[in-house]
């Protein structure tokens, strides 16, 4: 399947941006009740454990430079297990997108539009996710490149409010519950550091002298995500007690409504209006990587992709009617949560070994 390339400084862009979704923030009061005010070190850790994918997926992509993950599926695994695995991925970022919008559709209805239905914020998101992943990855990466200067923005609008009051005691002591609360919230923080599989797909279409500098590229942006979310987090657990932060859903956007600067009002609501760009960012790629994966389901490819992106945008809208109650959501993320772990470390572990059992097998004969 012939695809425009693009340039590293662009795949840093994308990866970045597409780390950056929801959980900045609600991450914080998720890791609250689970790891404490040592959220920042799981927050930390968990960005390492995303290193260590990173690495995986650059060691499986780095066996077949010229073809993407869906194309070179079928090679490793056969056509019918490979056709198979395509499904699971297209289905897998389908229900990311869709779950990613419904999360931030329900921060919108509970922060700014109290009185809106919800199924119109969620059309007019999918609308705009639709028109942007049917477009090709070149052009992808223009409109998340347009978009950077909003995720400085919001980070400048978080820390300008630390200025106000923080207490740095609350950090202290370090690793007051030991060891086993830190660990256990690095699989909750490691939902925050998703998106980085995105290499599987735009592997061979980079511009990037060296291989080893295509992995440098990702770890720049890996690292780049971890800044974000761990200032994120030093700034809330500096800025609420354990208490507060266990009742507030996104402590950021509280941060926000209740400190003004003098040229500037409502702050909460000019970051929740910068961030839908964010949000978006993250959820087209999640609908172009599906289509992507359903139009590899066969080696001539399956229809065509802006086909496959709105049929996959109509059924995840749909789908987003029958989930009504918050409580559906909550449960409903922390399955697709476990898909994540299962789709983005454990198959490529399994492909990658494969690869390598067959790579041996034809070189001992």
């Amino acid at each position: 399947m012939k695809e425009d390339a693009i340039t590293g400084r662009q795949l840093f862009v994308l990866i970045f941006m597409t780390q950056l979704g929801l959980e900045v923030m609600s991450l914080p009061h998720v890791e609250a009740d689970i790891a404490g005010h040592d959220m920042w070190l799981s927050v930390f850790l968990s960005g390492l454990c995303a290193q260590a994918g990173i690495m995986l997926i650059w060691w499986l992509g780095s066996r077949y430079p010229s073809r993407n993950c869906f194309a070179y599926v079928p090679q490793i695994v056969g056509r019918p297990v490979g056709a198979f695995v395509n499904l699971m991925y297209g289905c897998y970022y389908a229900i990311s997108g869709l779950m990613l919008i419904l999360n931030y559709t329900d921060v919108l209805n509970r922060w700014l539009f109290v009185y809106t239905p919800g199924w119109i914020i969620t059309l007019m998101i999918f609308i705009a996710c639709g028109y942007a992943a049917s477009l090709s990855l070149r052009r992808i990466a223009y409109i998340a490149q347009s978009y950077l200067i909003l995720s400085v923005i919001a980070i400048l609008l978080i820390a300008g409010c630390w200025l106000y009051g923080p207490d740095v005691k609350n950090l202290l002591p370090v690793l007051s519950g030991g060891w086993n609360p830190v660990v256990k919230g690095i699989y909750y923080a490691f939902s925050g550091y998703v998106g980085y599989d995105l290499l599987l797909y735009a592997f061979p279409y980079v511009k990037a002298k060296s291989k080893n500098r295509l992995l440098l590229i990702m770890t720049f942006a890996n690292m780049t995500a971890i800044l974000y979310y761990v200032l994120s987090c030093l700034i809330c657990s500096t800025m609420f007690s354990l208490k507060q932060l266990k009742h507030i859903p996104e402590p950021i956007v509280f941060i926000l409504k209740y400190y003004q600067l003098e040229v500037l009002q409502s702050l909460d609501v000019m970051f929740l209006i910068f961030y839908v760009f964010i949000v978006s960012d993250t959820a087209y790629i999640y609908f172009f990587l599906s289509a992507k994966a359903f139009v590899h389901l066969r080696s001539k490819g399956l229809g065509k992709h802006q086909i496959w992106v709105w049929a996959m945008v109509g059924l995840a809208f749909i789908g987003s009617l029958f989930f009504k109650k918050r409580s559906t959501i909550i449960n409903f993320s922390d399955l697709q949560d476990i898909g994540s772990v299962f789709m983005i470390i454990a198959v490529p572990a399994v492909l990658l070994i494969i690869s390598g059992l067959r790579g041996a097998g034809r070189n001992r004969a």
